[in-house]
């Protein structure tokens, strides 16, 4: 018994522990617009880990728990939450990461939009989630940058672009 909890305790701890999805939310894979066989991974499952893209599996260790509309976006099974860091890294270019989730961290509330666009609900101007250099290729970072996107091309930009396709449909 005592052995059970010292388990529990150490995933919890390493952001591994088995949790149930959150109501509302759904489990999907966010996939690149500019290439559908990529999506969105954190380099390891713990936390301060960046997120770059690497190719879709059926794994589940490429989902991710969201809602539509303004939310967290959550690691499925762990307790790890996108977050984009400090006041000062919401810019072009700033790095993105997983970190212990929590419900009042502004870094890690993002608006979940129709048109494919992620962005984080606080920053001003508008930052998204970006497919950095535009590149598609394994391992490539995940960062922020103007939801205007290229050219104020908005949703058109791919690498601002990332349409969610369900989990249980691959």
């Amino acid at each position: 018994m005592l052995a059970t909890s010292l388990l529990m305790v150490a995933l919890a701890a390493t952001g591994f522990a088995q949790t149930t999805i959150p109501t509302g939310y759904r489990a999907v894979y966010m996939t690149s617009l500019q290439d559908a066989k990529f999506v969105i991974v954190p380099k390891a499952r713990t936390t301060g880990s960046t997120l770059v893209v690497q190719t879709r599996t059926t794994k589940g260790d490429q989902v991710w728990w969201v809602k539509d509309g303004n939310s967290t976006i959550q690691l499925a099974d762990t307790t790890l939450c996108m977050d984009a860091g400090a006041k000062s890294n919401w810019k072009d270019m700033g790095a993105i990461s997983i970190k212990d989730c929590s419900a009042t961290e502004v870094a890690q509330q993002w608006n979940v939009m129709a048109d494919g666009r992620i962005a984080l609900t606080a920053s001003s101007p508008q930052e998204c989630i970006d497919l950095q250099y535009l590149r598609a290729t394994q391992n490539n970072p995940v960062g922020l940058y103007a939801c205007a996107g290229l050219n104020n091309s908005g949703a058109k930009d791919k690498g601002i672009n990332w349409p969610l396709v369900n989990a249980t449909a691959v």
